[in-house]
């Protein structure tokens, strides 16, 4: 999307913040900044600090190109007076802006811009964070876990994991409760409390045969890929509305479906791939095209 005026770039942020279902607290709280200020910058605000402005784009999915000698339709930032960027220097996401800026003190001047999404490599998509509950303020009881009393706690709890981590699998939020507990596995009458309590506005849907929870009232086509260690998120546990997300990328470059999911497989951390985890992948590629 081409960016010629602050009030662009406030309306691409809010658009694209909207399609994922963040509300401006959420998106200030992944990108590390204020909401008024995530306010002042989708309203259009003349200046907009690079060095918050980086994160917030990152955040969601986005990519900032930056060029000194390229039409006005691609990305450039200009220091308030200082000298240009040297000729052919370029950052290719914005992931990489922080180091070659951060000599900058004083909020930059944009001009001419363009802001897209992130395509075509294995690095592809946003960082995944598991839910941190610190934020929530609330005293966790193992021993009252079942106690009808508790269970305004485990809502927010639930609500808190949903609208950080969604679209997830069901059984995943109660295992985050659970293990918030110390339990090493979510029981039966866990998962049933948990999706019991949950926001009846969140909406919902199936993969073959296991319950997604949405962070917003509307499904989506696709959604962003968010990069974690295998260590830290199974592929298993990423629903294949977001591995085509994935696979979008790699198609874009060129791959066919066949090797968009070997490379996924890589992505993923895989040694070898099953019959079965190529099926699926094969599957989020196809998604993918179907989407467009």
């Amino acid at each position: 999307m081409d960016i010629r005026e602050p009030k662009d770039l406030g309306l691409f942020i809010r658009d694209r913040r909207t399609l994922l279902g963040w509300s401006q607290h959420h998106l200030a709280l992944r990108a590390g900044v204020g909401r008024q200020w995530v306010v002042d910058l989708e309203k259009g605000k003349a200046a907009a600090a690079l060095q918050l402005l980086i994160p917030t784009l990152r955040e969601l999915g986005l990519v900032l190109r930056i060029f000194d000698d390229t039409p006005a339709r691609l990305a450039i930032i200009r220091h308030l007076d200082s000298e240009p960027r040297p000729r052919g220097v370029r950052t290719a996401a914005a992931a990489a802006l922080p180091d070659a800026t951060s000599s900058l003190q004083a909020p930059p001047r944009l001009l001419p811009a363009q802001v897209e999404p992130q395509h075509g490599n294995l690095e592809v998509g946003l960082p995944y964070h598991p839910t941190n509950f610190a934020s929530l303020g609330v005293t966790l009881s193992k021993h009252s876990l079942y106690e009808r009393e508790y269970r305004r706690t485990i809502q927010l709890m639930v609500d808190h994991v949903i609208s950080s981590e969604g679209p997830i699998f069901e059984e995943l939020v109660a295992r985050r409760v659970a293990r918030a507990h110390g339990l090493a596995r979510a029981t039966g009458k866990l998962v049933q409390i948990t999706r019991e309590v949950a926001d009846p506005s969140f909406a919902r849907s199936s993969e073959e045969g296991r319950s997604i929870v949405w962070p917003s009232p509307e499904l989506q086509e696709l959604v962003p890929f968010r990069n974690a260690p295998k260590e830290i998120r199974d592929h298993l546990d990423v629903p294949l509305v977001e591995l085509a997300s994935l696979a979008s990328s790699l198609l874009a470059a060129g791959h066919t479906t066949s090797k968009a999911a070997e490379l996924m497989s890589r992505r993923m951390g895989l040694k070898r791939m099953a019959g079965t985890t190529r099926s699926r992948f094969e599957a989020a590629a196809e998604l993918a095209l179907r989407a467009g």
